[in-house]
């Protein structure tokens, strides 16, 4: 049985609306729509002591006015220790994006991300987003980290803890690579040398400068064609749009010299620069963007983690508000670890069938655990844990198949059309009979792999066996 627990939450006349979509055992009355006392510019602020607690308690309360949200809600928390039952929220876009909804605290006030047994995370509303293709599982996996965040002392830790995931999961035997594009050159310098010093060790993972224009960095990330493309710099949210920024070398130089012209890193990549790059990725799996406020919206403003994640790419992890530099290097020190050793999993399962699925949500919980533990915290008065958002595509966990085998060039070309055919099937297709469909299907895709043809629907939620 699938574990997901699925909420699904619009807006009807400036009211917010929410229903069960799916649940993991019987739902009584969850189905049907229900108004939610709830809006996101009634929370408390964060300057206050018990804002966190009392955000979660809003969000329960108004979901528990829904009296088949509150049995399913009743029915999870009675999931055994030993299960994992994830709940998503289901948002379309609207303001309900605003909503802590990681936040969300249980009758004994204990909040429910912070439990291993249902972790929180959101879903992109399929109506507003492309059915997703399969993910060949490729080894080496490729990870790419983009690290420069003008201003922010001890960027070195931030390699050194992804080098470490990278070297714990090459000793449990997933062959990882890692390139990293970084913009301080002292940071550089200091990553060439950690190599030369243990070729061996640090065998596979390379580093180059930052590119001076925002157009010459994507064009080196698309032909490195990571599967896990990680950025650490500063993001920023608001009226006049979403950003990422990055410092290059010479940025770095004139600020740590005190030029009073230089206060920002000169590369900004914009939320559409980042949903063409997305879409641009042949086999993507995942992007990661430690950085403050990059998955934070605004009234009519979708986030960038949103964006990217609406126009196709799988799975989007961010942060909702500014974040400090220990929480961000906490978040990489608990994540990634966990992170690899699912995509293990996953490849073992390989071996003995065609398809498998991966929930990374999972993984969030550990994430946000350790950076509510981080200098004694206390969760109740501490919104940091809760600001680490993972956005996900699709009702159904993220499907991974076995490569394939073929070049880049032949991958793309094969993807390419399944996705004309899924598209063909989710809109003219539709008039036609499921046979018909699946006919059609036969003729268009004869010499695709069957593990990325669609199902008669247009969907890739479930994958034919190789």
């Amino acid at each position: 049985m699938n574990e997901r627990t699925i909420l699904a939450v619009d807006i009807l006349d400036n009211d917010l609306i929410a229903r069960i979509v799916r649940a993991p055992f019987p739902v009584a009355g969850g189905h049907a729509m229900g108004r939610l006392q709830l809006r996101a510019d009634q929370l408390p602020g964060m300057d206050t002591q018990t804002a966190v607690l009392a955000r979660g308690r809003m969000v329960r309360d108004a979901l528990r006015q829904h009296q088949g949200i509150s049995g399913v809600l009743d029915s999870l928390s009675q999931t055994l220790p030993t299960q994992v039952r994830p709940l998503f929220v289901m948002l379309s876009p609207s303001e309900a994006e605003l909503i802590n909804w990681e936040m969300l605290c249980d009758s004994n006030e204990q909040f429910v991300a912070l439990d291993p047994r249902w972790p929180i995370a959101r879903i992109i509303d399929p109506i507003n987003a492309p059915s997703r293709l399969p993910g060949e599982l490729t080894t080496p996996v490729r990870l790419m980290a983009v690290i420069s965040a003008l201003g922010i002392g001890d960027q070195r830790k931030e390699w050194e803890l992804l080098r470490d995931a990278v070297l714990a999961a090459r000793r449990d035997g997933l062959p990882v690579l890692l390139k990293l594009l970084v913009g301080d050159s002292d940071l550089h310098t200091r990553i060439r040398q950690d190599i030369q010093q243990d070729p061996a060790g640090l065998a596979d993972i390379e580093v180059a400068a930052i590119d001076e224009t925002a157009a010459r960095l994507t064009q080196r990330i698309r032909q490195w064609s990571p599967n896990i493309l990680h950025f650490f710099c500063h993001g920023h949210a608001g009226s006049a749009g979403q950003w990422l920024e990055l410092a290059t070398a010479n940025d770095h130089v004139q600020f740590a010299a005190h030029n009073p012209d230089v206060v920002a890193g000169s590369i900004n990549l914009q939320s559409q620069d980042l949903v063409t790059l997305g879409a641009s990725l042949g086999n993507p799996w995942l992007m990661v963007l430690n950085c403050c406020s990059s998955g934070q919206g605004g009234i009519g403003l979708q986030s960038m983690a949103n964006q990217v994640v609406s126009a196709g790419f799988p799975a989007v992890v961010a942060m909702m508000e500014p974040v400090d530099a220990k929480d961000a290097y906490e978040f990489t020190r608990a994540f990634y670890p966990e992170a690899l050793a699912a995509l293990l999993r996953a490849r073992d399962e390989l071996k003995q069938r065609a398809s498998t699925t991966l929930e990374w949500t999972p993984i969030m919980y550990h994430a946000r655990s350790a950076i509510s533990q981080l200098g004694n915290r206390d969760a109740q008065a501490s919104p940091e844990w809760s600001l680490p958002v993972l956005y996900v595509r699709g009702v159904e966990a993220q499907v991974f198949i076995r490569p394939l085998g073929f070049t880049p060039a032949e991958s793309d070309e094969f993807r390419i059309r399944a996705e004309t055919a899924a598209w063909w099937l989710r809109t003219a297709g539709q008039q036609l009979s499921a046979a018909e469909r699946i006919e059609a299907l036969e003729r268009g895709l004869a010499n695709v792999p069957r593990a990325l043809w669609p199902s008669a629907d247009g969907s890739f939620d479930h994958v034919d066996g190789q």
